[in-house]
């Protein structure tokens, strides 16, 4: 009896992912073997970050950068204008209470 490689093991990482692609392609997927993620990263309560972009086999052809916060999509100019928002709300926070 021959083995044969179950879905796991016919995942892989493709040449063509970005470095902080954590995708594990399988060609069975379709478009969505042309989708590049990143790792999840816990932003709030029940929220989520990531990085995605889509690059197609055939042509090259790229999509994003982009950041996804919850079920938003960010371009990349606007998740820096974003992370400059709250750095500024922070740093407001931060500061000397003011006397009464």
């Amino acid at each position: 009896m021959t083995d044969t490689p179950d879905a796991a093991t016919l995942q892989v990482r493709r040449a063509s992912c970005p470095t902080w692609c954590v995708a594990l392609h399988r060609v069975e997927n379709g478009e969505e073997d042309w989708v590049h993620r990143g790792e999840p990263l816990v932003v709030a309560e029940g929220v989520t970050a990531t990085v995605c972009m889509s690059i197609r086999p055939d042509t090259g052809a790229e999509d994003g950068p982009y950041v996804i916060i919850g079920s938003r999509e960010y371009s990349i100019p606007e998740a820096q204008d974003l992370v400059a928002s709250l750095r500024a709300l922070i740093d407001s926070g931060s500061g000397p209470a003011r006397e009464a």
